[in-house]
């Protein structure tokens, strides 16, 4: 894409408008019909930045600490969270019955991989109307469940509700009595959840490709997207399984092991919901749940991390220097070197994030590596799972995280040409080889 002036101003006000929707929710909960009793501007802060990361993290208790009207909007800011920040834009523009400028116009056909600008006014009511539908099919079919749960009809509608968005949308909020654990020998709960985060991690271009066939040959963006999706979603359940079918899933039977470790295997990559405690989990485990994190879901979803993409192109020039291939090829197609730079620039930013945020954390918390590690990974690639260490956050803890809550949501090149002055160069230097290795 090119960085025109006005692009890189369109990715500026994009930044602040973000940041602006989060400071406007957390004033809101902090408003009397909000919250159940007191409230931090910090914690206020935190949730909101939570929901419109769609992360899940959450310093206060959700269930106990909001009321029913807070509790809404929270579902508010999920929804809005999940349909991401440049649609939303759109939908203003299209409101106030004003034409969406060229350089957002192509801010948002690059967030959700189109290139057709004709699209895009399509693409903006096709998110909504993708979310929405999905959300229904899922409420409608754990509804049933949910209900023998709760003495209050209106009750297990609305935590239904609260929970199918919570899914899609991959912000791992709970509100459910007892925690989500009441499930782990509901079969039908835990696939249809599974489904839905699976669903939302994986993108609206690729859904609107299979269900509107925009294009009767698939893209290599969709192609990458559903078959690295399947096979890490058979690969961590797998691993689960085998890891923890003697250990944190022993109580089950064979077949409630197989449900938990797929629901396991679809939320690490992005969910944020668990049937167990993380924290009793193997070491092993945890290390795989972090690196399934790490990986996170497909570009323009509501998942995070690395992304699909970033990880398949990244895989692929390792694979062609080790065969000292010139080209980086990914099913037959070439991927431009603009691209790989990208790749390993988001890389190496995460690998630096999480590095330098965690030694943060390690002066202000007094818990052992992995789950400061672990909270951060989580954080950073808006998964929501904890080891039991946000709770326990100080102000600083805090703060750090929500920074990486937001650069896991906007993504790394947002911040970079909100923060820094971005010029190309026409400069050409000599070339020199080096020792390396």
């Amino acid at each position: 894409m090119l960085l025109t002036k006005s692009t890189i101003k369109s990715f500026r006000s994009i930044f602040i408008l973000y940041i602006s929707f989060i400071f406007i929710f957390a004033l809101l909960y902090i408003l009397p019909f909000a919250k159940t009793g007191t409230l931090s501007f910090v914690d206020s802060l935190f949730v909101s930045t939570s929901a419109l990361s769609v992360t899940g993290l959450s310093t206060i208790n959700i269930a106990e600490e909001l009321t029913r009207i807070g509790q809404t909007i929270l579902i508010i800011e999920m929804q809005l969270g999940g349909i991401g920040i440049l649609v939303l834009i759109s939908y203003l523009f299209l409101m106030m019955g004003k034409r969406i400028t060229m350089s957002s116009m192509l801010l948002i056909s690059r967030d959700q991989n189109q290139s057709n600008l004709k699209t895009i006014k399509l693409l903006s009511f096709s998110v909504l109307i993708i979310a929405l539908t999905i959300e229904l099919i899922a409420f409608s079919l754990i509804i049933g469940q949910v209900i023998p749960h709760y003495d209050s009809m209106s009750d297990a509608i609305f935590v239904t509700i609260f929970h199918s968005v919570a899914s899609f949308t991959n912000a791992g909020f709970d509100i459910f009595d007892g925690s989500f654990s009441n499930f782990e020998h509901n079969p039908l709960v835990l696939y249809v959840s599974a489904a839905t985060i699976f669903l939302g991690s994986i993108g609206y271009p690729t859904i609107m490709e299979y269900v509107f066939s925009f294009r009767k040959k698939k893209s290599l963006f969709t192609k990458i997207n559903i078959r690295l999706h399947t096979l890490l979603l058979v690969t961590g359940t797998s691993i689960y399984f085998i890891l923890e079918g003697h250990r944190g899933f022993a109580h089950l039977d064979f077949f409630d092991k197989i449900s938990n470790s797929v629901f396991l295997s679809a939320t690490s990559r992005n969910g944020g919901l668990s049937t167990i405690d993380i924290s009793t989990l193997s070491i092993t485990t945890v290390l795989m749940i972090m690196l399934l994190m790490f990986i996170g879901g497909a570009s323009s979803s509501t998942g995070g991390g690395i992304r699909l993409t970033t990880f398949a192109v990244l895989v692929a020039k390792v694979i062609s220097v080790a065969k000292s291939q010139e080209h980086t090829v990914i099913y037959k197609k070439s991927i431009t070197q603009e691209t790989i730079n990208k790749s390993f620039l988001i890389f190496i930013s995460f690998i630096v994030l999480i590095f330098s945020s965690t030694v943060i954390l390690t002066m202000y918390q007094s818990a052992p590596l992995e789950q400061i590690m672990f909270e951060v990974i989580s954080a950073l690639t808006n998964t929501g799972l904890s080891m039991g260490l946000t709770g326990e956050l100080a102000v600083v803890s805090k703060i750090v995280l929500i920074c990486l809550m937001v650069i896991g949501r906007i993504g790394i090149f947002s911040l970079i040409y909100f923060v820094f002055r971005v010029e190309s160069s026409k400069i050409s230097y000599l070339k020199e080889d080096l020792a390396v290795g």
